[in-house]
């Protein structure tokens, strides 16, 4: 077993610098842009829904894919995906071409996702994820945290257009140095098809199919209103900066606890992260759903980035100790999460519209209450079994 700062590890730290930048900076633009452009709340939502739907279903296959030939290569695919996500959607106006864009970077995300976390797994070993996972989500954290700020203000002084563009240098920067300075490694198991690959899905084992049902209730509430945030603070009154300003604390928080959160989750337990997770997030929804002033959007920024950093270690460490930590593990959780939550943006987006800008704020909040409760008892008895 390698040291967790291995040259993979270091590899994958130097790639988020730049990739983290991209990202924060994409999520941020794109459904201000969409605003921008004129659509609803249910166009923007919808677009997240039937994109999430359509790319959910391969998830498996890209898990065989990274098992078979490796994570390295994945890893590399997906960053490509990413850069042209970011160039789609310079060129993008009407609403299937915003879709597309949005669709590029979606899949880069859900299936870069098990190709980084296999990478990691297969460098460090899987009961040292925890910290290795927060080591290099802490960069990714703070690269991703400059990305709203930074794409905000440069959309507002000079245009959507040269926003995007820089976050496309950035990204390709990020994929050249992983290439550059990673080695392959191989993978924990290697499935015989890909039929083998949608097992983990369609048959999962006891404890795995607990760990997937409850991360698809925590993307469903999450998914309400979280692509859309962007959007909803800037139909809101904030300008394209503030937004970012916004989305910028949550980043500071998250980067500044994650490296700790990540070594308590492999001391203390992958569900108790979760439970936190929820519960910062349930506050996080409510202080969302009427963003009136500065300090309750301050507070809520605090809470998400807070829900977020010990999600992040929490959510990989768990699926390693239940599943292996394989290429196939990880997108079969991955699958479950985007296709059982793909409804959740256009139910939101119509909540929004048709009834009030906070509905889908407290639905989410419901939800998010049993999500709780699910992790403070029945995946806490999950791990525990697996410990004994």
């Amino acid at each position: 077993m390698g040291s967790v700062w291995s040259k993979n590890v270091v590899s994958l730290t130097v790639y988020n610098a730049f990739r983290g930048f991209a990202v924060g900076g994409f999520m941020t633009l794109l459904p201000m842009y969409m605003k921008y452009l004129g659509y609803s709340m249910n166009s923007i939502g919808g677009v997240i829904s039937v994109a999430s739907i359509l790319l959910s279903l391969i998830l498996p296959f890209i898990g065989y894919l990274i098992d078979k030939y490796g994570s390295r290569l994945m890893v590399s695919a997906t960053g490509l995906l990413l850069i042209l996500a970011i160039i789609q959607a310079i060129l993008a106006r009407n609403l299937i071409a915003l879709g597309l864009a949005y669709g590029l970077f979606l899949f880069s995300f859900l299936a870069g996702q098990p190709a980084r976390m296999n990478f990691l797994a297969s460098s460090v070993g899987i009961y040292r994820m925890g910290e290795a996972v927060g080591a290099t989500s802490s960069v990714f954290s703070a690269s991703r945290t400059i990305g709203p700020l930074a794409a905000g203000v440069i959309a507002r002084l000079w245009g959507f257009r040269y926003a995007f563009t820089s976050l496309a240098l950035a990204a390709v920067i990020g994929l050249a140095a992983f290439i550059l300075l990673s080695e392959p490694v191989e993978s924990a198991s290697k499935p015989k098809s890909v039929k083998e690959a949608y097992r983990y899905l369609l048959k999962p084992p006891r404890n795995f199919a607990f760990v997937l049902g409850f991360v698809s209730l925590d993307r469903f509430a999450w998914s309400l209103w979280f692509p859309m945030l962007s959007a909803h603070l800037y139909a809101s009154g904030f300008q394209e900066d503030e937004v970012g300003y916004i989305i910028t604390l949550t980043g500071v928080v998250r980067t500044a606890i994650l490296p700790f959160v990540g070594k308590l989750v492999d001391q203390l337990g992958a569900w108790l992260g979760l439970v936190v997770g929820e519960i910062t997030g349930l506050i996080t929804a409510l202080l969302y759903s009427e963003p009136t002033g500065w300090l309750r959007v301050i507070v809520a920024s605090i809470m998400m980035g807070v829900s977020i950093a010990v999600w992040i270690p929490s959510y990989n460490s768990l699926i390693a100790k239940v599943a292996g930590g394989t290429g196939g593990a990880y997108a079969a959780a991955n699958t479950a999460r985007s296709l059982l939550g793909s409804p959740a943006p256009v139910t939101g987006g119509y909540l929004y519209d048709a009834i009030a800008p906070s509905a889908p704020f407290i639905a989410s909040s419901i939800l998010l209450t049993a999500a709780t409760l699910y992790s403070l008892f029945l995946l806490r008895r999950v791990e525990e079994a697996l410990t004994v």
